[in-house]
């Protein structure tokens, strides 16, 4: 259990302490004598208050349970799974790799993109039109093209 999460289970285990608690007094109070029934009360109320200081001295002496985990602790609990990419996500990210890898797949895939992109967000494209050519831009260029792009959505 990581130790983050033990405020949840405490405030449950308190919860339920005063619904088994509050059941008892409430029995013993109707079959108590009249004149006692003061007295099952501030039983009662001192048995909470006590729990409750038993608990925060816990705490403040640094109980283990209060305690941050170790790096130990940390390394038995197990690893969260791998965020999961969105398959398009996925798809285009292994296609600019293979574009900027391979230079007829970056004329046919990546440059034509870019290009239309360009256009639509009215960026001229001076320099970088050698996108559609033969020769492939710098990565440089490429920066700050996409910078561009995304500087005027």
């Amino acid at each position: 259990m990581y130790r983050k999460r033990r405020w949840p289970a405490i405030t449950a285990g308190y919860a339920a302490f005063l619904v088994a608690l509050g059941a008892l007094t409430a029995f013993v109070y109707e079959n108590a004598v009249p004149a006692n029934r003061p007295a099952v009360i501030r039983f009662a109320i001192c048995f909470v208050a006590a729990v409750v200081l038993l608990h925060l001295r816990r705490y403040f002496r640094g109980d283990s349970l209060w305690e941050p985990a170790s790096d130990f602790e940390n390394a038995l609990t197990a690893a969260p799974p791998p965020p999961k990419l969105h398959p398009e996500f996925a798809r285009l990210r292994e296609e600019v790799a293979n574009a900027l890898a391979r230079q007829s797949s970056f004329g046919r895939a990546l440059g034509p993109r870019l290009e239309g992109l360009a256009r639509v967000r009215g960026i001229e494209l001076g320099k970088a039109a050698v996108l559609t050519k033969r020769r492939r831009p710098s990565p440089a260029m490429l920066g700050e093209l996409i910078s561009q792009i995304e500087s005027r959505e």
